[in-house]
């Protein structure tokens, strides 16, 4: 498997707070069969530093250096500062410096140039991806205002913890009704600390099997991934 949204580097943003804790959450992927994870600190403009993100995730590199699972580095991107920062400097912010960003819109208010951001985006060959829609209260309850997003052009990746319920039952079921209509690309963790790997992605694996198939599964967790690094 292949995880494109942790926030596993220490001391960055709201993720572990020491390389030990870092160093844990690698451990716990790997022993869960995962072979790549891209960590992806919150970028927003002067409010992360990006220097510090860093120069901790080399540190990691360098303490990680003998284990068997491999770190790439890449930004989930507050879609206030995509016009911003990301079109000049698009591949400090994309996904291990290819076309793919991930980018997280507001919780609580959508904004309305969003689908011009996304077609801007496309304008300078970058292709935008959305995190973890279903936790958005506007998109529960408008399904509609989700569509467009993806005729704007977007990908769209859920939270294993969604999935697994723990953001309640609408973001459950909205994760649900997307997959089973084929809308999703990528499942990925969004973890933060260890246990988000054994108690929330493998579970959320095999769940997602029941619902859509091994097949569809699949490319959800490895195979559309697999284009990021090609």
């Amino acid at each position: 498997m292949i995880d494109i949204h942790s926030h596993l580097i220490f001391d960055t943003d709201d993720g572990p707070s020491t390389i030990k804790e870092s160093i844990r959450m690698v451990l716990e992927a790997e022993k869960i069969g995962i072979k790549t994870i891209i960590a992806t600190p919150h970028y927003k403009k002067n409010v992360f530093n990006i220097d510090n993100a860093e120069k901790n995730f080399k540190e990691l590199l360098i303490r990680l250096a003998d284990c068997d699972i491999e770190l790439r580095l890449g930004y989930e991107v507050f879609v206030e500062s995509l016009l911003l920062d990301c079109i000049d400097n698009k591949r400090i912010f994309t996904l291990n410096n290819s076309q793919y960003l991930l980018f997280e819109l507001p919780f609580d208010v959508y904004p309305a140039n969003t689908v011009d951001i996304i077609l801007n985006l496309h304008l300078e060959n970058i292709i935008p991806i959305i995190a973890h829609p279903e936790r958005h209260i506007y998109f529960q309850r408008d399904f509609g205002k989700f569509l467009g997003l993806i005729e704007a052009g977007c990908m769209v990746q859920l939270d294993a913890g969604s999935i697994m319920g723990i953001h309640g039952r609408k973001s459950k079921a909205f994760c649900k009704k997307v997959l089973k209509l084929g809308l999703a690309q990528f499942i990925a963790s969004d973890a933060h600390s260890a246990k988000d790997y054994t108690n929330l992605f493998l579970p959320s694996y095999h769940k997602v099997v029941k619902w859509v198939g091994t097949d569809y599964a699949e490319s959800l967790y490895r195979r559309n991934q697999e284009l990021i690094f090609r």
